[in-house]
């Protein structure tokens, strides 16, 4: 069994809603009782003016500070998801995408977090369809990560963070993509390392391992992968609450997952991060209740499991 387990959440539920440090921060910790995060550069766009930017960060850090909330990491959210990213069809677009990562690697040190990452890129379609294109680009993208990874390591970062895709065009969608992923990159100053969302393989039509979700947790990982939870069916990513009514149609079982991490080597910290997404147009306070049914449906799980 893991010598220990932290259930946390990524702040893409405050998104438009609660913008001001301090009420997210107070949702987190007070109505949540979490004390470990991970920032949604949705919150703020990385290439902002630095002084707004900057002046963002440092208020999170210290009202994180004093409210005993770790930010463990910075990660993509829907706006750069949106985006091809390092996989740009265009060399401009992808040396744009480029800096645009490196200013979320700022913006990480600025929050005092330790990684940053999330989204890579998504190949266009043609792209997708020609083997030798593929191979230039990704061979491109080995050489973006190798330049983020040392400003990363300037800054103080100790690891960078790539997810696994929902759509076979999002280069880590497989399990064997993930893995070619990590070694991408040899002898990085600072490493690459999987940011797992257990409800991307549930989108996936392959016909192989990589569709089952639990598959990927018993995959020998040679670092430890950061954990996205969000509750979905088959039909799609969809990023639900862990709340009765979903939990009715899903099929990420809490009670399975942390069976599978009961097989990971022993000794490690493992992040899980609840990942709940929301319409813009859903009330604010049927949000908070699905957060906090969704706190309480895997904290009675890891009770269960002897690990609350």
């Amino acid at each position: 069994m893991p010598s220990h387990l932290h259930l946390g959440i990524n702040t893409c539920f405050a998104v438009k809603r609660w913008p001001e440090p301090e009420r997210w921060i107070s949702i987190v910790t007070d109505d949540l009782g979490l004390h470990v995060c991970q920032f949604s550069l949705d919150q703020i766009d990385p290439l902002l003016d630095e002084s707004a930017t900057s002046a963002y960060a440092s208020s999170v850090r210290q009202r994180a500070a004093e409210a005993g909330l770790r930010i463990h990491s910075a990660f993509t959210g829907l706006a750069a998801y949106s985006w091809s990213q390092l996989l740009h069809p265009e060399p401009s677009a992808r040396l744009a995408a480029r800096r645009w990562y490196e200013r979320a690697i700022d913006l990480a040190a600025g929050l005092g977090a330790g990684g940053a990452g999330g989204h890579l890129g998504a190949f266009s379609v043609r792209d997708a369809a020609d083997q030798a294109r593929r191979r230039l680009l990704l061979d491109e993208l080995a050489g973006h990560l190798g330049t983020l990874s040392s400003r990363a390591a300037a800054r103080g970062l100790s690891f960078l963070l790539f997810e696994n895709m929902a759509v076979p065009r999002e280069y880590g969608h497989t399990i064997e993509e993930a893995h070619a992923l990590i070694e991408l990159v040899p002898n990085a100053p600072v490493p690459l390392t999987l940011c797992y969302d257990v409800g991307h393989p549930c989108a996936l039509k392959t016909g192989t391992r990589s569709d089952d979700y639990l598959a990927w947790l018993t995959e020998p990982w040679p670092r430890t992968p950061i954990i996205h939870l969000q509750q979905t069916d088959r039909s799609g990513d969809h990023h639900w609450p862990f709340a009765p009514a979903y939990n009715a149609i899903g099929v990420v079982d809490p009670d399975a997952t942390l069976r599978a991490l009961a097989a990971w080597p022993a000794g490690q910290d493992i992040y899980l991060f609840l990942e709940v997404i929301h319409p813009f147009e859903a009330d604010d306070e049927e949000v908070l209740d699905d957060l906090r049914s969704s706190v309480r449906y895997w904290r009675e799980a890891m009770a269960r499991a002897g690990l609350a």
